[in-house]
């Protein structure tokens, strides 16, 4: 059964856009939605895995439970990668919705 990484929580590092999450909290859940293990990574490490397994390996739920969640993506603006989700073909805020520890 495929699993994938499902993004739970965030933390923020001296700013409030995408590029400055610096850490985030995630679920490797099975298709049923069975949770298997949980942790937590740094920005570079979460680039890293999608980077290593594709853009249809991590997501995160929308802030509204009744839609479906975007997959995390990987974006630079030149100095840093970052994550952030798209839904549709265009970038969404789905991470920064996520609560904040």
């Amino acid at each position: 059964m495929a699993t994938t990484i499902k993004c739970t929580a965030r933390r923020m590092a001296s700013g409030a856009a995408h590029e400055h999450i610096s850490h985030l909290w995630w679920d490797r859940v099975e298709q049923s939605g069975k949770v298997l293990e949980s942790g937590v990574c740094t920005r570079e490490e979460m680039v890293a895995y999608i980077e290593k397994n594709g853009n249809a390996s991590v997501w995160c739920p929308d802030r509204n439970p009744q839609l479906q969640g975007a997959w995390v993506h990987v974006h630079s603006n030149g100095r840093i990668k970052y994550v952030q989700t798209v839904a549709d073909g265009r970038k969404t805020d789905n991470l920064l919705s996520l609560p904040q520890k």
